[in-house]
């Protein structure tokens, strides 16, 4: 670890045990599989329940139901066009999280671990 990396690491404050919850809530939300679907596909572009059910051939009461849990972590926000309600991510930090979580894998695999 360069001296930079263990400067940024010393920096960090540990969290009490309500704020490391909260922040492992986004978590345990995000690492179900079903959810990281409907993210990454309502990342794309504005979508409805019935649009993300019929791309990932789900339920549309099953997409309702986790995407109730992706908005109460406020990681997906509901835009209502009339009589349709339009999900999109609620910023760009959730495909951050992603991002960075699946490059992590990828280093960690193309240095053998």
């Amino acid at each position: 670890m360069n001296d930079d990396n263990q400067k940024k690491n010393t920096e960090i404050e540990i969290p009490d045990d309500t704020e490391l919850q909260t922040i492992l809530n986004v978590f345990k939300t995000m690492s179900d599989p079903t959810r990281m679907k409907i993210i990454l596909t309502i990342a794309k572009k504005p979508i409805t329940v019935t649009e993300i059910a019929k791309a990932l051939s789900l339920e549309q009461s099953t997409v309702s139901h986790q995407l109730r849990q992706l908005k109460q972590e406020r990681l997906v926000i509901g835009d209502r066009s009339g009589k349709q309600i339009f999900y999109r991510l609620a910023d760009d930090h959730v495909l951050q999280i992603y991002a960075l979580t699946k490059i992590h894998i990828e280093e960690k695999h193309a240095l053998g671990h």
